[in-house]
């Protein structure tokens, strides 16, 4: 299969994923903008899904693990895309997506990845050593140290250069400040003090299970 044929093939799928996060977030949009509206734009959401699946960057597939972050911020990507062609307020889209996205993990924690769990190590190495096998991809290092589990630099970040290439930067801080829900409910313990969306040149991932959330962010004041 050609690489660019791969999110083709999983069309159908993919719109069945996006159509259920749909009606997850429905219920934040219509408590800020109203149930007309909110039915208005979901139409609209998946319309501009289904035509954005063939310019997803292939990153490995199913092969990388990373993919489902990549689609995951996809969704986002969408609501952010639509609801500012409607005219509406960036920190508002990006409170509303937050809200969804913490709703969400606090009722499916057990999809977060045990990433501080010891037989995650021997994953997290060889993960490492792919990563930036397509031009698109992530590339990131464990680093080693003390007074934390597992430490991640990511110095290319696979959704960072598509939102930039969807004129959507502003977006991204946003997103970031989702892994502050994902470490409390998953008990990671992360401590980030800067990201690439900061225009710094990492992100600087520090988990240890069981410590306090500290994430640095422009946006979500906690």
């Amino acid at each position: 299969m050609q690489q660019n044929d791969y999110y083709i093939s999983k069309k159908t799928e993919l719109l069945k994923n996006f159509k259920e996060f749909a009606q997850r977030i429905k219920v934040f949009l219509t408590a800020e903008y109203g149930e007309e509206f909110s039915k208005e734009v979901i139409a609209e959401m998946i319309t501009d899904y289904e035509n954005i699946i063939p310019e997803i960057p292939y990153i490995g597939g199913e092969d990388n693990p990373m993919t489902q972050n990549l689609l995951s911020s996809i969704n986002y990507l969408i609501v952010y895309g639509v609801l500012k062609r409607n005219d509406k307020n960036l920190e508002k889209i990006g409170n509303i997506c937050y809200k969804q996205e913490n709703e969400f993990l606090k009722t499916h924690n057990d999809e977060i990845f045990p990433i501080t769990h010891p037989d995650a190590r021997d994953l997290l190495k060889y993960l490492a050593e792919q990563s930036g096998a397509y031009p698109e991809d992530f590339v990131y290092e464990i680093v080693e140290g003390e007074g934390f589990d597992v430490g991640l630099d990511f110095t290319q970040c696979a959704i960072c250069k598509f939102f930039h290439k969807k004129n959507a930067d502003e977006f991204l801080p946003y997103l970031c400040a989702m892994d502050i829900p994902m470490s409390e409910y998953g008990n990671l313990g992360l401590h980030r003090t800067k990201t690439l969306s900061d225009g710094f040149n990492v992100c600087d991932f520090r988990y240890k299970a069981g410590r306090n959330t500290s994430v640095a962010s422009k946006v979500i004041k906690r």
